[in-house]
């Protein structure tokens, strides 16, 4: 764990993207892995399909140490086209890890600012930068107008859900999808809400 003090930032420096679509898939391996299967090309589609502009960066000096990632209807930190995966798996199997993907994909409601996942270096986590980042983005959802911010998380993840409810996330209710749990390793998800106040 690093003794720099920690930053948080809008934004992905483009000397980051490849250090944060590693961190992303490796944080996120339990979904994406089964998916798609050649981790080297699963990092290459996610770095080239990161949107700055929905991301918030935690810096220990100039290293990224840590991602978060939001989405509303105009776009995503993660905005996986077909031609993305066309381009780095061929058609037929572009298409298929396109439609598998599909049922991660979360409807996005007016006025709540919905997550797109928190990543922490694995060698910086318990140092509360988890937490930083996730105050950051409920501030910049208070910031831009939104009512409320929206995250799901999975039943394999108590540690993440913990730290949720100790911000003030409440949930609001849950989906169990256990056919899923033989290739992914969970079989449900809850949905957590918290309420922000719009800041001038």
């Amino acid at each position: 764990m690093t003794d720099t003090p920690i930053t948080v930032s809008p934004g992905l420096r483009p000397e980051h993207r490849a250090h944060a679509a590693r961190l992303y898939y490796e944080a996120f391996r339990q979904k994406l892995h089964p998916i798609l299967r050649d981790e080297a090309r699963g990092i290459a589609v996610i770095e080239s399909c990161m949107n700055p502009a929905y991301a918030i960066s935690a810096l220990a000096g100039d290293r990224l140490v840590g991602i978060a990632g939001f989405h509303d209807k105009q776009g995503s930190l993660l905005n996986i086209r077909p031609q993305h995966m066309i381009r780095t798996f061929g058609f037929l199997r572009g298409w298929a890890k396109i439609i598998a993907l599909s049922i991660f994909s979360r409807a996005v409601e007016n006025g709540v600012l919905l997550m797109d996942g928190i990543v922490v270096d694995p060698s910086q986590r318990g140092g509360g930068i988890g937490s930083l980042l996730l105050d950051a983005v409920v501030a910049h959802a208070g910031a831009t107008g939104y009512r409320a911010v929206r995250l799901d998380v999975v039943d394999t993840n108590p540690r993440a859900r913990a730290l949720y409810e100790r911000k003030g996330f409440v949930a609001t209710g849950s989906e169990s999808y256990p056919f899923m749990k033989r290739w992914f390793g969970f079989g449900g998800s809850t949905t957590l809400l918290k309420q922000v106040s719009a800041q001038a």
